[in-house]
């Protein structure tokens, strides 16, 4: 039996597993045409681990361009802002920082 998986459909969470464990090496599985094997998940999930542990999201890109670390700001709100900011959040069904990020494009845009 082969199985293929569509890599878009997937993500690292730290600490959670969404698919049921296979032994690779008993069946074969293919990502974007090449065999995955046992040996390929211990390097990558090293490799998750190890930018988990860095601040990096994996899947997630610099919104610097390249491999460098975007900036981070932390801002203090009220109780009644923050509310605020997460129902518009929630509303146009994206992240709070998505929001906040895109708020501030446009500020700074006009």
């Amino acid at each position: 039996m082969t199985t293929t998986i569509d890599t878009s459909k997937y993500r690292y969470v730290p600490g959670e597993s969404t698919v049921e464990d296979i032994d690779l090496d008993e069946t074969p599985l293919f990502i974007d045409g090449e065999r995955y094997t046992e040996a390929d998940a211990v390097r990558d999930s090293e490799e998750a681990e190890r930018r988990y542990r860095a601040g990096l999201i994996p899947g997630g890109k610099s919104l610097s361009g390249g491999s460098i670390h975007s900036p981070r700001f932390q801002v203090i709100l009220g109780e009644a802002i923050a509310d605020k900011v997460r129902q518009a959040a929630a509303e146009e069904k994206v992240s709070v920082s998505r929001w906040i990020r895109h708020t501030v494009e446009e500020k700074l845009a006009a």
